[in-house]
């Protein structure tokens, strides 16, 4: 195989960097993996003098501009195509700059989406850097474009930063205040979901999508964005406004919350489109809660949804919701169905999906 289908991924044993590693097995390249973790894999120089397209995915996000550093070194940092997957760039610039005086090829990437999720149809962020970035933001398209993400080009590693202050510093800061709250005051967890309002229920969504998170991860995030001008900003705004709520009374906060429809002008078409996403959230999350049960298979084929819908079909059991999700090679349908279901058709259910070939779990 020659050098141009091949590539090395630093950090290859972590979760993102065994996804990345599969995926360019499966585009054909022999891929070559160094992680501390890994006991078998190759060192870092090992795997540089092995290839020069590299992929890197590390944590904590200080270890990238060192690996980045040790190419520039190199004599041949201008063979290099270079994509990293950092949540945070300004900490690359000065790397960045060094390679791409070298000659390497850079294109910063970012997947938006958690470590554990799958990227189909999830958003990734694309920074070509330098004069050289042809090369390595043609890889970057290869490779998301094969993982069926949403592939959007940002300008500039600022931009990026900029724009990474309203997409994960202020959710990261005040969802975890909020978390550190309901510890003060010893809120019973739950009675908070289960008697939750609508409003709550996608505000807990977001919530314990932070949570799940490392803290680490949540600190890094938030300490080096305060960091920058435009998250200094953000908190500075957000703490003025809040401190000044108990001091308005109830027409200046109307004043003050509609200025956000003036300011922004969202179109009505956008704002039934939100409206109906959270509509349809809530709905299918209150269908699978009450009454759902799982359908675990390794079998991921053409027809397999009508295959497995088939058995409710004939048992007479109504279908109220159907989710999906393929996770590292599992897939599963978590379906939820109407009341009135007896328990032996339920068990009927079972025995034939089983039948199958697949796995059942009751929720």
């Amino acid at each position: 195989m020659s050098d141009m289908k091949q590539i090395g991924v630093v950090g290859g044993g972590g979760t993102i960097g065994r996804l990345v590693t599969r995926y360019f097995t499966e585009l054909g390249y022999q891929v070559f993996v160094s992680d501390p973790s890994l006991p078998d894999s190759l060192s870092l120089e090992a795997l540089l003098d092995q290839v020069k397209t590299v992929y890197i995915s590390v944590f904590p996000m200080e270890i990238i501009p060192q690996i980045l550093d040790t190419i520039a070194q190199r004599p041949d940092a201008s063979d290099f195509v270079i994509l990293e997957n950092g949540s945070i760039k300004d900490l690359l610039a000065d790397s960045f700059h060094k390679l791409d005086t070298a000659g390497a090829s850079l294109c910063a990437t970012h997947p938006l989406c958690k470590a554990d999720q799958p990227w189909k149809n999830q958003n990734v962020l694309l920074i070509p850097y330098g004069e050289n970035g042809a090369a390595a933001h043609a890889l970057a398209l290869e490779l998301y474009e094969h993982a069926e993400m949403n592939v959007h080009q940002v300008d500039s590693l600022e931009d990026h930063d900029e724009l990474m202050c309203l997409l994960q510093l202020v959710p990261h800061l005040i969802l975890r205040l909020v978390a550190n709250l309901f510890a003060e005051l010893e809120t019973d967890l739950d009675l908070l979901n289960s008697a939750a309002t609508a409003n709550f229920k996608l505000f807990y969504l977001s919530l314990w999508r932070v949570l799940v998170q490392s803290p680490d991860l949540s600190a890094e995030i938030i300490g080096r964005l305060m960091d920058q001008p435009r998250g200094r900003e953000i908190y500075h705004r957000f703490a003025s406004a809040l401190s000044n709520v108990p001091l308005s009374d109830i027409s200046t906060l109307t004043d003050l919350f509609r200025g956000f429809y003036d300011t922004t002008a969202p179109s009505k078409p956008y704002m039934n489109k939100m409206n109906m996403q959270g509509i349809v959230t809530l709905e299918r999350l209150a269908n699978l809660e009450r009454r759902s049960l799982s359908i675990l298979t390794e079998k991921d084929e053409v027809g397999m949804l009508r295959e497995i819908l088939r058995p409710f079909e004939e048992l007479g059991i109504n279908i109220s919701a159907i989710d999906s999700h393929l996770t590292d090679g599992t897939l599963r349908f978590d379906i939820g169905y109407d009341s009135g279901v007896s328990a032996e058709s339920l068990a009927a259910l079972k025995v034939q999906i089983e039948s199958m070939g697949h796995r059942v779990e009751q929720a």
